[in-house]
């Protein structure tokens, strides 16, 4: 057993061994095999906080829902995985400690493994950035353009004025 930060016993590891899209398609969650590593008492209360903090690593705000594979990592232990559907919702109104999100999670004997016909790999943060970047470059050119158009306008009305 493991002990937590506050050096309660009776707690478990787990690290993420996959997630998925409920398509069937990867994630980006697990660049370069790192998993992290989560404790809790049941391998339910891990797949709720990895989820938790795989949809925060990407800025996802509002409904986020994946598949999660998880495996216990505990000293002595089986190494036993778990798989679980969970989805995030946003509550109407925030709870009393200011938590704004619902996470359920269920158990799934299979993770999807279908082909997939949608990437996915452009979810999230990065997104929003790169359509920002491109609508200001858009601006950008529009506000040169205008300010060429004016000051030659400047500059014929002074040659005719010579």
């Amino acid at each position: 057993m493991v002990k937590n930060s506050k050096g309660k016993s009776g707690y478990r590891s787990f690290t993420v061994t996959d997630a998925v899209h409920k398509d069937g398609c990867p994630t980006k969650f697990l660049s370069k095999g790192k998993g992290g590593s989560f404790h809790q008492k049941n391998p339910y209360g891990a797949s709720k906080k990895a989820f938790n903090s795989l949809c925060m690593r990407k800025h996802i705000v509002g409904r986020c829902s994946l598949f999660l594979k998880i495996r216990e990592t505990t000293q002595g232990s089986k190494h036993k995985e778990y798989r679980y559907k969970l989805v995030r919702s946003k509550k109407k109104t925030p709870g009393p400690f200011g938590n704004l999100f619902d996470v359920s999670a269920t158990s799934v004997k299979k993770i999807p493994k279908e082909k997939c016909k949608k990437s996915y790999k452009t979810r999230g943060r990065m997104v929003k950035r790169s359509v920002k970047s491109k609508a200001h470059q858009r601006y950008i050119k529009y506000s040169q353009k205008k300010t060429k158009k004016v000051s030659s306008r400047k500059s014929k009305s002074r040659r005719s004025r010579k």
